[in-house]
């Protein structure tokens, strides 16, 4: 069945991501979080969400987790004094860039058994799937309007 593959191979993707990066001590999200800080700027927590595609809870432990190592600060917005905005620190930049050849190659493990081709085919097919079916997940990945400030 196809779901019950999806599921081994994302079971079988976290434990390589884990393998590879477990000096950093960061779990997926919280690496994806870490990115999309970096690359969109600061952000409040629902739009991380939508951005990482990661589900409320998800968002509020994993930026939790990451304050707490100081890979990420918040701050009032100031468009609107109610929303806190989260950004990434240098600290998070360092560890985001230290990490990062590790999370490629844990990319490239995961791919290994595959042809370049197969590879690429394979990463095509995911997209659509992913793109096509976005809206029946707890966690629609949403866009985001680049940032000002990076």
């Amino acid at each position: 069945m196809p779901g019950h593959l999806l599921r081994r191979c994302h079971q079988i993707a976290v434990a390589v991501f884990l393998d590879e990066c477990q000096a950093f001590d960061l779990t997926p999200p919280q690496y994806v979080s870490l990115a999309a800080l970096a690359t969109h700027g600061p952000l409040d927590k629902a739009t991380l969400g939508g951005v990482a595609a990661l589900d409320r809870t998800t968002v509020a432990v994993v930026i939790k987790n990451l304050q707490d190592r100081a890979f990420v600060s918040t701050r009032a917005s100031e468009e609107d004094r109610r929303a806190t905005l989260n950004e990434i620190t240098a600290q998070g930049l360092t560890i985001l860039k230290a990490v990062q050849d590790h999370a490629e190659r844990a990319q490239e493990r995961m791919l290994a058994p595959l042809t370049r081709r197969e590879r690429d085919e394979l990463v095509r097919l995911l997209g659509k799937m992913a793109r096509e079916n976005n809206l029946l997940s707890r966690a629609p990945q949403r866009g985001h309007r680049p940032s000002a400030v990076l």
